[in-house]
């Protein structure tokens, strides 16, 4: 087995990051959800009215965050797969940034033709319909 670089395994904790970051935002926002819809809206409680609504819900999905990443830690299998999602990453060639520029230039452009010419079809299209509709009427 070949020697995995650092780069893979600051790819790994970019991962980890992203993965905490959406786990956080998933556990506050359903928070929010659930302390909206299902739990009444009186000033006790974990209720939205509640004046230190936004510390217990952040608290609280902050906590499930940790849990969350602290499990993904210790999974084994989990972290050899990221480090080895990260060693590939390390070998992949990125484009510059002329091949990018240029990339993107031909996606705008093949978005706006396309864009005109479903447009067009479709307008095509719903006058054919019309014309058939009002001759059958």
């Amino acid at each position: 087995m070949s020697e995995i670089p650092n780069t893979a395994y600051r790819y790994a904790l970019g991962f980890y990051v992203l993965f905490a970051g959406f786990f956080w935002y998933a556990f506050h926002a359903l928070g929010q959800f659930v302390a909206q819809h299902y739990v009444p809206q009186s000033a006790s409680g974990f209720s939205v009215a509640n004046p230190k609504f936004a510390l217990w819900n952040n608290t609280v999905a902050s906590l499930l965050t940790v849990v969350a990443v602290v499990l993904m830690f210790a999974s084994r299998r989990l972290k050899e797969y990221v480090v080895d999602v990260g060693d590939e990453l390390t070998r992949v060639s990125w484009a510059d940034l002329k091949e990018t520029q240029k990339a993107t230039l031909i996606v705008i452009v093949l978005v706006a033709v396309s864009s005109v010419f479903l447009f067009l079809a479709d307008f095509i299209f719903v006058k054919v319909i019309q014309l058939i509709m009002s001759q059958a009427a």
